[in-house]
């Protein structure tokens, strides 16, 4: 099957919007050691061997370039890849920080002519596609970026699961406002088999993580973390300030009760292989 589609940028003011704050530094940094676990149960279900040469597509300021250091070893090579200069900064230092002289970085995105196609034995991103509007066109170039019987690996939420408990209109509607204006299809966790199908993957497989939040996690409070982070967008596509202030107090009030228990999105998994030549 023959892909050539671009890869549009992750980190960049059209698609990612999330910013890049140092707040979203440290976000993104814990976002990874919370998620390395699952990580960890990723790569140890695909055949990673010492020597190969790992793509982590949208890294951001660390990604999994260090799991991947440590997997394919000294002989192995290592890139992570991202369009924001922030980010490759950032990770510049996370890598110097870490010591991870197999691992290099590449500011741009998807082909890139400073990048092989068909040329590496994993190519991964993690959130990259929930916040993108344009995910089988990424799909499509990381598969273009696989050799021949390499994989490609995806991690990504959905966001179908993420709730409150006791439940709260304020915590609905909250959540409906930033649907819209958050960038990407924060749904796509639940799309990825079909994904992978559709730009030539076999062999798919599958998994899934989630987590429970109470008051004093850093991640209980994450919803309304982003209505403020978003808060422009969401006026802007129609709602009344004061509709969008009263909602965050009244959702405020409901987390910091002490019997208020948040489950996370799903963090859905999935790879596959592209097929042999």
């Amino acid at each position: 099957m023959s892909h050539q589609p671009q890869l549009l940028p992750h980190a960049s003011d059209h698609d990612y919007r999330l910013g890049a704050s140092e707040a979203e530094r440290q976000r993104l940094l814990a976002q990874g050691d919370l998620l390395r676990p699952a990580a960890r149960e990723l790569l140890d279900r695909l055949p990673l061997a010492e020597g190969a040469r790992a793509l982590d597509v949208g890294c951001g300021p660390l990604g999994i370039m260090d799991l991947l250091s440590a997997r394919t070893g000294p002989h192995g090579r290592v890139t992570g890849l991202d369009a924001d200069r922030r980010m490759i900064e950032w990770a510049r230092e996370s890598v110097a920080a870490l010591s991870l002289p197999n691992v290099s970085l590449v500011q741009g995105t998807l082909p890139s002519p400073r990048l092989p196609q068909a040329a590496f034995d994993l190519v991964h991103c993690r959130l990259l596609l929930i916040n993108n509007a344009h995910p089988r066109g990424i799909l499509g170039a990381m598969a273009a970026s696989a050799r021949p019987g390499g994989w490609i690996a995806v991690q990504e939420f959905d966001w179908a699961s993420w709730h409150c408990d006791p439940p709260h209109p304020a915590w609905d509607r909250l959540k409906s406002l930033l649907v819209p204006v958050f960038g990407g299809d924060v749904h796509i966790g639940g799309q990825l088999p079909t994904l992978l199908r559709e730009v030539g993957a076999m062999d798919i497989g599958l998994a899934a993580h989630t987590f429970y939040w109470r008051p004093g996690d850093r991640y209980q409070g994450l919803l309304l973390h982003f209505a403020g982070l978003f808060r422009d967008r969401i006026t802007a596509n129609g709602t009344d300030p004061r509709t969008l202030d009263a909602l965050t107090t009244e959702l405020r009030r409901h987390l910091a009760h002490p019997d208020t228990v948040v489950r996370e999105a799903l963090l859905v998994q999935a790879w596959g292989r592209i097929p042999p030549a």
